[in-house]
């Protein structure tokens, strides 16, 4: 080997070499996933409402060794009993800021928006309310909606000026009714809650267990909803086309917030 060809690869030596953190780096960032955890608030919010069953919780949520990109939160809740039901994220509730008038009263914005995925970064965390409803009865109390819907439409062709009275009375109304006091669930005792969140890099969720408990008297106040929630239902047809605030009756649904913590 010359002297020139001798040189030349010491030059090409040195070029690779001079990449090689680069490249360290680069598999550095393939291997390396995110450790999430999330960090719940000490109450929950549980209700019973015309979406059907739902679960609300503020966590903190933060990511070690790398960024994060949740695509999708899923929950089991599991009663003492081994009833089972699961639970997807539907919104984000982001805490915005706090303004007090000149009177002294203070008042707290927040922004809502949809659960399509979430950012964490691992400088920082993020607190975000976490709205979850049943996936089940979310389909199904869209499918009983569609057939009331269409029974509303048949009768407005009919008798359109006599329609609400004959949709008061309508089986397609009596079924969605019955539908909503069969889905209440709620009841006295412990919950066990596994969180299953997607995240973009991982090839399995992120699994983390917590867990609450229903009293007697919190299942019973959610239980009163179902009265609240079909008069309510009743009200929609009743009043169409009158704002809401001009209604003369509105249910008033209850909501409960028990202790919630990371199960032991």
């Amino acid at each position: 080997m010359n002297k020139t060809s001798v040189i030349t690869s010491i030059l090409a030596i040195i070029g690779a070499l001079a990449w090689l953190p680069h490249i360290l780096r680069w598999i550095y960032a393939w291997l390396i996933k995110p450790k999430l955890r999330f960090v719940p608030e000490s109450k929950t919010e549980i209700g019973y409402n015309v979406l059907g069953p739902i679960f609300n919780q503020n966590f903190a949520i933060v990511t070690e060794l790398k960024d994060a990109l949740i695509e999708r939160i899923l929950l089991t809740l599991t009663h003492e009993s081994g009833e089972k039901h699961e639970f997807i994220w539907k919104s984000l509730n982001e805490k915005g800021f706090e303004v007090t008038d000149i009177s002294g009263v203070r008042a707290e914005y927040s922004k809502l928006q949809p659960a399509i995925a979430l950012k964490v970064w691992v400088l920082g965390l993020v607190e975000k309310k976490i709205l979850f409803r049943d996936y089940a009865f979310e389909k199904d109390s869209y499918d009983l909606l569609y057939i009331l819907i269409e029974k509303q439409n048949h009768i407005k062709k009919v008798d359109e000026l006599n329609y609400k009275g004959q949709l008061l009375k309508s089986k397609e109304l009596s079924d969605y009714l019955d539908f909503v006091k069969k889905s209440f669930y709620w009841k006295q005792g412990k919950y066990t809650i596994i969180l299953y969140a997607y995240e973009k890099s991982l090839k399995k969720p992120h699994v983390e267990n917590f867990e609450f408990t229903l009293t007697k008297d919190e299942s019973e106040r959610l239980e009163k909803n179902i009265e609240f929630i079909q008069q309510e239902i009743k009200n929609q047809i009743e009043y169409e086309g009158i704002p809401y605030e001009k209604w003369p009756t509105k249910p008033n649904i209850n909501w409960i917030t028990p202790n919630f913590q990371r199960k032991q």
